[in-house]
């Protein structure tokens, strides 16, 4: 069985790395070959061209300006220390890929795309936010490259919103019906797919869940705990009062404070946030997880990790400049595994306050049972059952 894999990998982010090099593993631990398709595009060829890219590309412009004036802010406004992070998380980024992918075949063009994913004979598409409405125009994560006689696989490909708007939906409707299996992270996901196709949809894990605490520690060995007795901070988001809690609780149970440094979106203070780390590497990140005493995070694959490491950890609604976006994927996560009470919204301090340990020994039921349920998908659906 060969097997490309259409997977989001090219950022700095530790979530996209981790999930990647995740899919990747548990593919070749089921004996099957796999390529990751790194695609540039070179043109518009492959683009869906349909009256409603209009409404698209003024969401599109609306967004971007809304989302740089809340958390982009210009290279000169920036500190020399986080352009500095900046830069050595590029770097570790790229040594990531380097070290941990293999089998990168790099693709120029739509063409060239088209030729490729002919020599298949399934592509896999996942996970994380693939599916976003304006991707349904395009020709990659869509799999319109993909031939009819290859079979086309998503795994845990998340949509990113609540719902389509009505200006995607034909474009989605017909990639959609050429998938052979289909499957998301969200169950909101699956309501929207299901709305728009007459097909099966399986909502599974994400990829860094297919993984045992065990087999992670084989992947990236543990390492000796540099800081004592701490709190580990991880806020992609800019809401200073969920630094204030995590302060507080540290100050009140006599922890230390450590804190990754954000490369997404900076408050002018963040420099002075405890002991602030930058350019840390993807197996650093796993490992002060698994060292802290508590986690605090708005980041979902900060949650997860700490969650694969039975950790105790507080979860907060990422907010830019004030306003939340509610997570399905975060919802989804800790409704599955009974963790609702770890989700910290306005005037839920008190919840911290209690100092109450999680037990774990359900949810490590609830995580296997998932685990093997998703894991069987894929065997199904490269096996062609």
């Amino acid at each position: 069985m060969f097997v490309g894999l259409d997977l989001a990998f090219n950022g700095v982010n530790y979530g996209m790395l981790l999930q990647a090099y995740a899919t990747q593993v548990v593919f070749d631990a089921l004996g099957v070959d796999t390529e990751i398709i790194d695609y540039k595009r070179t043109d518009k060829k492959g683009v869906r061209l349909t009256p409603y890219l209009t409404f698209f590309f003024f969401d599109k412009f609306k967004n971007r300006v809304i989302s740089h004036r809340r958390c982009s802010p210009n290279k000169e406004q920036l500190s020399d220390f986080q352009k500095k992070n900046i830069m050595l998380r590029k770097e570790v980024a790229n040594e990531f890929r380097l070290c941990r992918l293999h089998d990168v075949v790099e693709c120029n063009g739509y063409e060239k795309l088209c030729q490729i994913g002919k020599k298949y004979d399934a592509v896999v598409v996942g996970s994380d936010q693939l599916w976003l409405p304006e991707a349904s125009f395009g020709v990659f994560r869509t799999l319109r490259f993909v031939p009819d006689n290859v079979r086309k696989i998503s795994y845990a490909t998340s949509l990113g919103v609540s719902q389509y708007p009505f200006w995607c939906k034909s474009s989605a409707k017909q990639f959609l019906d050429r998938f052979d299996y289909i499957s998301v992270r969200e169950e909101q996901g699956k309501k929207i797919v299901t709305s728009l196709i007459e097909k099966e949809v399986e909502v599974v894990v994400d990829p860094t869940y297919l993984l045992t605490c065990d087999e992670w520690k084989k992947l990236i060995p543990q390492e000796k705990n540099q800081y004592g007795n701490y709190v580990l901070c991880y806020f992609l988001g800019s809401d200073k009062k969920a630094r204030d809690i995590a302060i507080d609780y540290a100050r009140k149970n006599g922890f230390r404070l450590v804190s990754i440094l954000s490369n997404e979106c900076f408050l002018k203070d963040d420099e002075k946030f405890g002991e602030v780390l930058i350019g840390k590497t993807p197996e650093e990140f796993v490992n002060l997880i698994r060292n802290a005493s508590c986690v605090f995070t708005d980041s979902f694959h900060g949650m997860a990790f700490s969650i694969i490491n039975k950790k105790d950890f507080f979860i907060f609604y990422r907010k830019r400049d004030g306003a939340a976006s509610r997570g399905s994927r975060i919802d989804n996560a800790l409704k599955n595994w009974g963790l609702d009470k770890r989700l910290i919204l306005n005037g839920d301090e008190q919840e911290l306050t209690n100092n109450n340990h999680i037990d774990y020994s359900e949810v490590d039921v609830r995580i296997a049972e998932k685990r093997e349920m998703s894991l069987n998908y894929i065997r199904r659906s490269i096996g062609g059952q």
